[in-house]
C-alpha cells in the first residue's frame, strides 16, 4: 500500500511541474502560475517532472536505485518552487513526503550492500573451486535411505553445489504475533559453510528489512525497520549453533548433492530416517531426516537449535521443518512448500511459512 501511495505521488508531483513547461512555452495559460516562465527554466520544470515519472516506474519495477533519481528529480523541484516561492510553496509539503521516502530509500539500499558484497564475495570464492560430478560410487558408504533420497532427488550425474541462490516467499512471526509477509533471497556456500539471507517484509505496515549472517562459524541477525532504525541485533554463541543448524538444514532440503560432504557423519535410525552429525568452527550439530514411501524428505529435526527472542533468555528447543509440494527445478527434485516449527512447553508453534519461487546451484553473478 505504501509503495503504492508513493508511485501515485511522484506520478501526480511530475505532472504538476508540467504546468511550468505549459506556461513557459505558451502551451495553455496557467493562473496558477502568476510569474512570468522563460523557455530555459521551463526546460527544467519538465526535466523536474519526467525524473518524478521515471522515479515512479523505476520503483514499479521495484529497482533498488529509485531513489537517485527521485533525489535529482526532488533538488530540481525545490529549486524551482524557491524561485516561485508565492505560486509553488505548496510543492513544499509534496517535496518533503518524497525526501522522507528518497531517505528510506537510500537507507535500505545501503543497508543491503552487505549482503550484497557478502553475495559477490562468497560467489567470487566458490568459482575457482573445481567440480566434481557425481556418481553412484559416491552413494555407497551412505545410509541406504539416504542413497534412495539422492537418488529420487536426482543428484546422479550432476555436479556436487559449490553455492546456492534460493528465493521464498512467505510469511514469519513471533509467538503471540501477528504474521509478517516477506520475500527473501539468500545465497549457501558449502566448501565453507557460509549463509547470507535477506528479508522484505512488511511490519505493522511499514517496509522491514533483515540480514542474517553466518560466515567463519559465526552469526549475527540485524532487522532494520525501513532499513534505517535497528529493531534487532542479535549475535553470540546461541546465534552461532542456531545458524549452523539452519544452514545444515537449507543443504538437505534444497541442496542434497552436498550431502556427500565428508565431515557429515550419518547413522541409519530406522528404515525411513536418518541421524547426520555436522561440525564447524568448534560447533557440533545433529539433525534427523525423514522420508516417504517414495524416498522424498519430509521433514528434518534438531534439538540443537536455540529460540533466541530477547528479552527472554536462550533455549534449545526442538527445531523442525515438515516439507510437501516437491517439483523438479533444474533437473532435481526439491520441497515447493515447507514450515519452520518449536516445539515449545505449550506444544508445537509454527512461526514460519516459506514458499519456495526460485533455486540455482554454483550461481556465478
Amino acid at each position: 500500500m505504501l509503495r503504492t501511495a508513493l508511485v501515485a505521488l511522484l506520478v501526480l508531483h511530475g505532472l504538476i511541474h508540467g504546468l511550468g513547461v505549459a506556461k513557459a512555452f505558451g502551451w495553455a495559460e496557467v493562473s496558477a502560475l502568476t510569474k512570468t516562465i522563460g523557455r530555459p527554466l521551463g526546460v527544467v520544470w519538465g526535466m523536474a517532472g519526467a525524473l518524478f515519472v521515471l522515479a515512479a516506474v523505476l520503483l514499479l519495477m521495484r529497482s533498488e536505485k529509485w531513489w537517485v533519481v527521485a533525489a535529482v528529480a526532488l533538488l530540481c523541484s525545490q529549486v524551482l518552487i524557491a524561485l516561485h516561492w508565492h505560486d509553488a510553496r505548496f510543492g513544499t509539503v509534496a517535496n518533503l513526503l518524497v525526501l522522507l521516502a528518497v531517505i528510506v530509500g537510500a537507507a535500505s539500499w545501503n543497508f543491503k550492500r552487505h549482503y550484497t558484497r557478502a553475495v559477490d564475495r562468497t560467489v567470487e570464492a566458490t568459482a575457482a573451486l573445481p567440480a566434481h560430478r557425481i556418481t553412484e560410487a559416491d552413494l555407497v558408504a551412505l545410509p541406504t535411505c539416504v542413497q534412495h533420497y539422492l537418488r529420487t532427488a536426482g543428484v546422479v550425474g550432476t555436479l556436487e553445489p559449490r553455492n546456492m541462490r534460493i528465493t521464498f516467499q512467505g510469511s514469519i512471526r513471533s509467538e503471540g504475533g501477528p504474521w509478517m509477509p516477506f520475500t527473501t533471497v539468500q545465497v549457501n556456500r558449502f566448501d565453507v559453510p557460509a549463509r547470507f539471507f535477506w528479508m522484505d517484509a512488511t511490519m505493522k505496515g511499514l517496509p522491514t528489512k533483515g540480514l542474517h549472517a553466518y560466515e567463519d562459524g559465526h552469526a549475527t541477525m540485524l532487522i532494520k525497520l525501513a532499513g534505517l532504525v535497528p529493531v534487532m541485533n542479535m549475535k553470540g554463541p546461541e546465534m552461532d549453533t542456531a545458524e549452523t543448524v539452519t544452514w545444515f538444514n537449507d543443504l538437505c532440503l534444497f541442496a542434497p548433492g552436498a550431502l556427500l560432504d565428508p565431515r557429515i557423519t550419518w547413522s541409519a535410525v530406522e528404515e525411513r530416517s536418518a541421524q547426520a552429525t555436522f561440525s564447524n568452527g568448534g560447533i557440533t550439530i545433529h539433525a534427523t531426516l525423514l522420508f516417504d514411501a517414495q524416498h522424498r524428505l519430509v521433514d528434518f529435526f534438531s534439538d540443537d537449535r536455540y529460540v533466541v527472542a530477547p528479552p527472554a533468555a536462550p533455549q534449545k528447543r526442538r527445531f523442525s521443518t515438515p516439507m510437501r509440494d516437491h517439483r523438479t527445478i533444474d533437473g532435481r527434485l526439491v520441497p515447493g512448500y515447507g514450515e519452520t516449527i518449536w516445539q515449545l512447553p505449550s506444544g508445537p508453534f509454527t512461526y514460519g511459512r516459506f514458499t519456495l519461487r526460485s533455486i540455482a546451484y554454483d550461481v556465478s553473478f
